[in-house]
Order: C-alpha cells, then sequence, then structure tokens
C-alpha cells in the first residue's frame, strides 16, 4: 500500500518560540540542510524538548532517512506521550518500514483523535495485511461520507468484503470504482494474492478499470482467469480476442482463444484459432498436436493423424504426441502399430500407470496376452488403473481357461467399479463357460441394466438364450444385428480409458 510522506507545519509542536517558526519555514521551503543545522543547535540547548525531537525527524524523513527519523519521533513520544503529531509522523515511519510498531503508533493517534481519517485507513490496511478483515472493515466503516469514497478505501473494502465471504457486496463495492480516476492496475496488484481466491470480485474490479480504459493487458490476462474461474467462458473469449487484436503476432492469446472454445465445445471455432496459431509458429509442435486432438473431437482420425504425424516430426520423444498417436492409431484398430507409441510413453514416464495400461491393452488388441498381462500386473493397484487392469487379467485369464481365476479379476473389477458394465459381460461369459446358467443370466441382466444397447452384452444374452434354447433367440439375434449397425467401435475395449486431454 502507497503512504504518502507529508510532514506539513500543522503536524508541527512549536515549543521553542521564533526559532521553531523558523525551522519549520525551513522545512517547507525546502531548505533542509539549513532547517537540520537550526534544529541541531537548539536542541544542544534543548535535548529533551519533544517538539524539536520531531522537527529533526521531520527533516530526516524528507531525506528518506526513515530510521533516524524514527528514532527521533520514539524519542519524542517518550519524552511527550500526549504530542499527537509525533505519533502521527512515527506511525508512517513504521508503516513505511513495514514495523509491527505503526498499529500501536495509529492507534495512539485514534485515542486523542478518533475520526481521524488516516489514522482509520492506516490501521485498517495493516488490519488487512494481518488477515483481520473483520478488524479492518469496522476501521472503514468509522470513516466520514467523502474520505469513504475514496478509490484506495474503496479498494480496501472489497478485498475484506471478499474475504469474510461478502461476495455480493465486495462486487458491488468494485463497481463504484468504474468512475474513479485514480484506481488503476498498480493499486489492485497488491491485493492479487488476496483476490484471485475471489474471481467474482476480481473481475468486477478488472471491469471496473475497463470501462474507463484503464486495463492494461495484463489486468486483462487476469480478467480471462477470473472469468473461467466463474465458467464465464463467453465473456473470457470476447476478452481474448480483444487481446489478440491488440498483439496480433503473438500465438499465445490464440492457444489460450482455442482452449477455451474446447471447453465450450466449439471444436469447429477452436480449430480456427489453431489454423491462425499455425500460420504464426508452423514449426511449433504444439500448435500441430492440439490441432490434431480437436480433429479426434470433430471424428476426423485421418486428418489428425497427419497433423500428430507433423507435431512428431518435430518432436519425435514428446511423451504426450507420442501417447496421442497410439490412441488415434489404436481406435483406428492397428494395435500393433499403436505398441510402439505407448510403449515410448509409458519409458519416458515409467511412474505414469496410464501409460503401461494404454501399452496393455495394444498389447492385448494385437494378442499378446503375455506382455498384455505384464502391463496389467504392474498398475494393478493403481487407483486409476485398478479396475481396467483387473479387468483385462480376467479376460486373458478367460481366454487360458482359468475360470476360477478370472471370476475373481472381474469380481475385483465390479468391486472398485459396480456400474462397469463390461465387467458383468465378460463374467456372464466365463459363467456359460463353466456351465453356470442362472450366474451367467444374472451377470448379464446386471449389464443390460447399466447398459441396454451394449453390443457385446445383448451377444451373451443371445448365446445364453441359444444355450437354453430359449425362443427368445430369434427376436434378440435381430436386435443383435442393428446393434451392429449403430454400435460405436471406439468405445469398446475399454479404449475409452484411453483418451488425451488437449487443455
Amino acid at each position: 500500500m502507497k503512504i504518502a510522506f507529508a510532514f506539513i507545519a500543522l503536524w508541527l509542536t512549536a515549543s521553542a518560540g521564533q526559532s521553531v517558526d523558523s525551522i519549520q519555514e525551513l522545512i517547507q521551503a525546502g531548505k533542509l540542510t539549513q532547517a537540520f543545522q537550526q534544529v541541531s543547535e537548539a536542541l544542544v540547548k534543548r535535548p529533551n524538548d519533544a517538539g524539536l525531537l520531531n522537527l529533526r525527524g521531520v527533516i530526516h524523513a524528507q531525506r528518506s532517512e526513515i530510521s533516524e527519523a524514527r528514532q527521533d519521533f520514539e524519542r519524542a513520544v517518550t519524552l511527550a506521550p500526549g504530542l499527537t503529531p509525533a505519533w502521527q509522523n512515527l506511525a508512517r515511519c513504521c508503516q513505511l518500514s513495514g514495523l509491527p510498531c505503526a498499529a500501536s503508533a495509529w492507534s495512539r493517534v485514534l485515542a486523542s483523535k478518533p475520526n481521524d481519517p488516516e489514522a482509520l485507513y492506516s490501521l485498517a490496511a495493516i488490519y488487512e495485511r494481518q488477515g483481520k478483515y473483520a478488524d479492518s472493515l469496522r476501521k472503514l466503516t468509522k470513516l466520514p461520507g467523502d474520505e469513504a469514497k475514496r478509490s484506495p478505501v474503496l479498494l480496501l473494502r472489497c478485498a475484506d468484503l471478499a474475504a469474510v465471504s461478502r461476495t455480493a457486496e465486495a462486487v458491488e463495492t468494485a463497481r463504484h470504482l468504474s468512475g474513479a480516476s485514480d484506481f488503476s492496475f498498480a493499486d489492485l496488484e497488491a491485493f492479487l494474492p488476496l483476490l484471485e481466491k475471489h474471481s467474482a470480485v476480481l473481475a468486477a474490479l478488472i471491469e471496473s478499470l475497463d470501462s474507463r480504459g484503464a486495463a492494461p493487458p495484463a489486468s486483462l490476462r487476469q480478467l480471462v482467469l477470473a472469468y473461467e474461474q466463474t465458467n464465464r467462458w463467453s465473456d473470457a473469449r470476447k476478452t481474448l480476442e480483444r487481446l489478440a487484436a491488440a498483439e496480433p503476432a503473438d500465438p499465445q492469446h490464440l492457444f489460450e482463444l482455442a482452449r477455451v472454445a474446447y471447453r465450450m465445445r466449439d471444436f469447429v471455432g477452436a480449430l480456427g484459432y489453431l489454423g491462425h496459431a499455425r500460420d504464426l509458429t508452423p514449426s511449433d509442435p504444439r500448435v500441430h498436436f492440439l490441432f490434431a486432438m480437436i480433429l479426434v473431437e470433430l471424428k476426423l482420425p485421418l486428418d489428425a493423424r497427419k497433423s500428430l504425424e507433423k507435431a512428431l516430426e518435430l518432436d519425435p520423444h514428446n511423451p504426450d504426441y507420442n501417447y496421442a498417436m497410439g490412441s488415434i492409431v489404436l481406435n483406428a484398430r492397428d494395435a500393433a502399430s499403436a505398441v510402439p507409441y505407448f510403449r515410448a510413453y509409458a519409458e519416458s514416464r515409467p511412474a505414469d500407470a496410464r501409460g503401461h495400461f494404454a501399452l496393455g491393452v495394444a498389447d492385448y488388441v494385437a494378442g499378446d496376452y503375455g506382455n498384455c498381462r505384464t502391463e496389467m500386473l504392474s498398475v494393478s493397484e493403481d487407483a486409476k488403473t485398478r479396475v481396467g487392469a483387473a479387468y483385462f487379467l480376467g479376460r486373458i485369464a478367460r481366454i487360458d481357461e482359468n475360470f476360477d481365476e478370472a471370476v475373481t479379476l472381474l469380481n475385483r473389477a465390479i468391486k472398485f467399479s459396480p456400474s462397469f458394465a463390461e465387467a458383468y459381460t465378460e463374467l456372464a461369459r466365463v459363467r456359460l463357460r463353466q456351465d453356470r446358467q442362472n450366474d451367467a443370466k444374472s451377470a448379464v441382466e446386471r449389464a443390460l441394466s447399466i447398459s441396454p444397447d451394449s453390443f457385446q452384452a445383448n451377444s451373451v444374452l443371445l448365446a445364453l438364450y441359444q444355450r437354453t434354447h430359449d425362443p427368445r433367440a430369434t427376436e434378440q439375434s435381430a436386435r443383435i444385428q442393428k446393434l451392429d449397425e449403430m454400435r460405436d467401435k471406439e468405445r469398446e475395449l475399454m479404449l475409452r480409458s484411453i483418451e488425451v486431454k488437449p487443455f
């Protein structure tokens, strides 16, 4: 917080007649050397004169000799505890130096001048920095009307209200600053650590600056973050578009715009921003990667793969690009080609269970059950992958005809994820292999209750009908054909667990 250090004559105590008047006049005229000489001579004769010590402290302060000034003021108030101007000057020195003595000094000022605006505001500011927001507000409420409308007071009040969760009042206070010509982003910066946790209030403050064209680019970037944290995506986008128009050569604004458009589910818009960014920075692999990820959302996998190939050409060892390429290739049912990409990711980030899980899925689809088992066992205890690991290990156990083991593993997957339809479907398959039709029926019915249009679950139900000679088999066969036409192959085999979020 800024402190205006102004030791004016009205604050001084004349205890030495004309010599004091002369010293005051010299100080006001800026003739500090002469003033210091005269006060020093006077102090030789009257070393315990609090008024002279206060004068010398003023001279030190105006020379920016704050430590020396504070010593004079402290001695002055020790000699004359009722000398309010010396307490005021001591409080200013302590506050300027960030010392705790400021609070006690301002409290002494208020003891003799209960409505002193400077003391009330300064003490409120100190309490705010100490986290005593309610105490700070109480001091501000004592300020007279005109003082309470000053922009530093409004800003401090706004921060206090936000801190005590009186958000609506804080936002309303912030809006009053729109007409304050002396309110600047530099004033706001001191409060950013607090207000960044109160996005609605911060947004209102920056909007007040912006309403009169006083919001610099740095504040607009803060505004974008505040809008995002309050889910005001459209406002964030408009603000970013202004920044991009003001700084057209900066691709970062376009990347941010693409991210916001992506969050708004406007994939075409995101692609447009990235296309512009790609024109500005064609050798930046990130733009090709993000472009590919948006193309995936638009269900254009071939174009996405081409763009991702460009990203990998520019940065072949980037783990995220390899993971994304593995995902695209695996979704295209080219599991063998996906394996090297996932392996590159797993080797780059061995502690990330996602990489080993994705590699295990690719191995499974490629028919390499041994490597799949190795990878899944390595992540079977990780909270993010234990469900999928148990599921694939159960499938492998069924293929190896280790049915009891398969049941145990699939029940483990169901325990951790009771709504996991695929695990019930796979359990039904195992029960059919064990000739336990009733258990198979129970499992497949549970799967269908979760996912009625599951192609795999309906296929198991058809197999169950056929085995038990159920007359509903014909009707179920027709349903299977219909589901086969509409099923989304991208959702099979837990591929939804292998996803890449570009932002």
